[in-house]
């Protein structure tokens, strides 16, 4: 018995060797080889952008009253000085006309106390009156002239006023929302604008980086100008995933830190 097992043992081992030398035999000699080379490589680095246009124009009223006319539709492309609005114009109108009147009630009796005045100083050559008459009339021409700038300045009022009721767009841009309708009260007080007029003609894309990458930044090439011409063009990826046709640059680098997350 000792011996048969002898004899399977050694079996055994004879098979295991044979078998080894065999994976031996079908393993490769060689393998592929490449040889390493030195090149430059540009490392890309994606940020979260916000994109925005030129400005956005906030359009508010400058005077109260009832919006009469909506001649703009959401989403409409105007032009600079397109009139947008028109607010009731009757009452300014009316304050127009009374501002016009007291104009030249106040010219009349400007051309009243300069003609006294005119009268009194021949009297006063006569020494037919006082000085005190005099110096009266004098103090009442003043006043007259006084009174008729003020009403010329409360006739520009009322006229600036009347110009506010039509509401022109300051600039070139696309129509936003408009919450308000016509019949609906308006005022140069209340909180939300009348329509905001977006300046799309110039679009700017705004990120941040950690500001680690900025300082390295200015170390590298000295300033801020300086590192700002050596950034190569950068690309746009949009909301949908593709990527927009035109290459873009860097304009400027804020100098102010988030301080609640460290980025520039």
């Amino acid at each position: 018995m000792r011996k048969n097992r002898v004899f399977t043992f050694f079996l055994l081992a004879l098979i295991a060797f044979t078998s080894c030398r065999e994976e031996q035999k079908q393993a490769p000699s060689s393998y592929p080889t490449m040889t390493v080379k030195k090149e430059s490589r540009n490392l890309d680095s994606r940020y979260s952008a916000a994109i925005r246009g030129r400005q956005d124009i906030e359009i508010y009223p400058q005077v109260g009253g009832t919006l009469q006319q909506l001649l703009v539709i959401e989403g409409q492309r105007v032009s600079k000085g397109q009139v947008l609005f028109v607010i009731d114009q009757v009452p300014y109108r009316v304050a127009l006309n009374t501002a016009e009147a007291d104009v030249k009630t106040a010219q009349s009796a400007l051309a009243t106390a300069r003609i006294t005045y005119e009268g009194r100083q021949r009297l006063l050559e006569q020494k037919v009156i006082s000085d005190f008459d005099m110096q009266k009339a004098a103090n009442e021409l003043a006043s007259a002239e006084a009174a008729v700038e003020q009403a010329k300045a409360r006739l520009a009022n009322a006229r600036n006023d009347l110009s506010y009721t039509v509401v022109r767009s300051p600039a070139d841009g696309v129509v936003g929302t408009l919450p308000y309708r016509q019949g609906a009260l308006v005022g140069s007080t209340m909180e939300q604008p009348l329509t905001v007029v977006s300046d799309n003609s110039s679009m700017y894309v705004y990120f941040s980086m950690n500001e680690s990458r900025p300082l390295d930044l200015l170390q590298r090439y000295g300033s801020a100008e300086k590192a700002i011409k050596g950034m190569p063009d950068i690309s746009l990826y949009l909301s949908n995933g593709s990527l927009y046709k035109e290459k873009g640059r860097i304009e400027s680098i804020s100098g102010v830190i988030d301080r609640s997350t460290g980025a520039v």
